[in-house]
């Protein structure tokens, strides 16, 4: 029996290993979709069973279908991406005269505005979110200069949406029905959250903070409505999400063969614009506009992961199989759950693997230029030593903290370290520095968002060697 006839036992085996709730995946191979399984509950609660067409939040796999309605407008004429973004949005201001002036749509398609993104805060639920949202952003700080590195950055797309509303004079989610969902047939996806109501619809899960192995119902079931654009809101099932990347494999065209994007745009979605740090999460090489760009040993992918409030997606794309596969999750350990079925998947269909993270152990290193405190609007990084081992505490500005305290590092390279707590789920955590000066690093990359240096701590073991 193929992996493909197995994959409904597979996933209903595999969501019990990694305590996830429900989750959905579908395999699109040669323009169709060959297989689809569900397995689970929707709702922990109202045990609800998740089926093929039951609908997930996709995170920031929106972001490619933000980029993908920027680059329609250029087909149109109607945007350069290389205009100031103020020419479109005058009244357009973040805390950085330089980067209000200068930054670009290609800047933010690319994560290269420097501008500090993770802002989520309550802009209001109607038509006028994204643009609340850019009016209460106009202190948000930059951590670098514009193209000076790569960092993920939310507001940059929810910029992008109100670009988008602008130059179509609609809202955000009438244009995404308008232009993706409907010319792609996409008659299980939404961005309105009243519409969950036509469909079979996953709630988040997030973990107990008193009981171990245990996840509950999320009270807070979406993040910023203003940042629809960049992730907040749109949902669809996992074949729906497999109708927007064909469009993208099939060289623009839908499944009738109308064209939705030019071709010469599709191609510089996937041409990279950045090449990212070595060692980067998911085997991530390099940016293009919208899509994260990835080598599986010489493979060449492309795709998006999407994680909202205890709702976990993925998306990859190998082109040159003409093999794309969507799982979509809402809780436990998603992580888990999409190596364990994307590695049997892709390596059956297609004879290729992503590579396995590098692993090491704890040990005494030279850590004195990457000792300090690296901060951005979300928290803040503390690296020293205790008896010579590297360790890390995490700040949360929301409060707590995202691992326990003096987490020990186990070293990967001399740039790159990696939590050691024998947690599995924590030790996927990768810390990448960069831009040493006088001896110090200067940033500090975790989950793609760069923190930048405040100052270096004080203290007998920082002496150490």
């Amino acid at each position: 029996m193929s992996t493909l006839q197995e994959l409904p036992v597979l996933l209903k085996r595999a969501i019990r290993r990694h305590q996830v709730p429900g989750a959905s995946i579908a395999v699109l191979r040669n323009n169709r979709i060959v297989a689809e399984a569900a397995a689970g509950v929707l709702n922990l609660d109202t045990r609800v069973s998740t089926t093929t067409d039951s609908v997930f939040q996709i995170g920031s796999i929106s972001k490619t279908l933000t980029a993908t309605l920027i680059m329609q407008l250029v087909d149109q004429g109607k945007l350069d991406l290389d205009t100031p973004v103020q020419h479109y949005l005058p009244e357009f201001r973040v805390a950085d005269p330089g980067i209000s002036r200068e930054v670009t749509a290609r800047h933010l398609l690319s994560h290269q505005s420097g501008i500090d993104g993770d802002f989520f805060v309550d802009s209001g639920r109607g038509d006028s979110s994204i643009e609340q949202l850019l009016t209460m952003a106009t202190m948000l700080p930059n951590l670098f200069p514009i193209g000076a590195m790569h960092s993920y950055c939310n507001f940059g797309f929810a910029l992008l949406g109100r670009i988008i509303e602008v130059l179509c004079n609609r809202s955000f989610d009438q244009v995404l029905k308008e232009r993706i969902f409907e010319p792609l047939g996409m008659d299980h996806a939404l961005s309105l959250p009243e519409d969950t109501l036509r469909f079979r619809c996953a709630i988040g899960h997030v973990p107990s903070s008193r009981r171990p192995n245990h996840w509950y119902v999320t009270r807070t079931p979406y993040l910023s409505f203003g940042q629809k654009a960049a992730g907040s809101t749109p949902s669809m099932s996992a074949g729906d999400l497999l109708k927007f990347a064909r469009m993208h494999m099939h060289d623009g065209r839908n499944e009738k063969g109308e064209r939705i994007l030019k071709s010469g745009s599709v191609k510089a979605m996937q041409r990279r614009a950045i090449r990212v740090q070595k060692h980067t999460q998911n085997a991530i090489r390099g940016w293009g506009l919208g899509w994260f760009l990835m080598d599986w040993d010489g493979t060449r992918l492309y795709g998006h992961d999407g994680a909202t409030i205890g709702q976990f997606a993925f998306l990859r794309i190998l082109p040159d199989k003409g093999l794309a596969i969507a799982l979509l999750t809402n809780g436990g350990d998603a992580k888990a759950l999409y190596e364990e079925l994307f590695g049997s998947l892709f390596s059956s269909l297609a004879k290729v693997q992503e590579p396995a993270a590098e692993v090491s152990t704890p040990a005494k290193v030279d850590f004195e230029r990457h000792e300090g405190v690296y901060s951005n609007i979300t928290g803040s990084l503390t690296f020293s030593r205790r008896g010579g081992i590297p360790v890390v505490c995490s700040s949360l500005n929301g409060g707590g903290s995202a691992f326990p305290d003096n987490s020990r590092l186990a070293r990967i390279d001399n740039k790159t370290f990696a939590l050691c707590t024998g947690k599995p789920v924590l030790d996927r955590t990768r810390f990448l520095f960069s831009d040493e000066v006088a001896g110090k690093f200067q940033f500090v990359a975790n989950g793609l968002r760069q923190h930048k240096r405040l100052y270096s701590p004080v203290g007998a073991d920082h002496q150490q060697g």
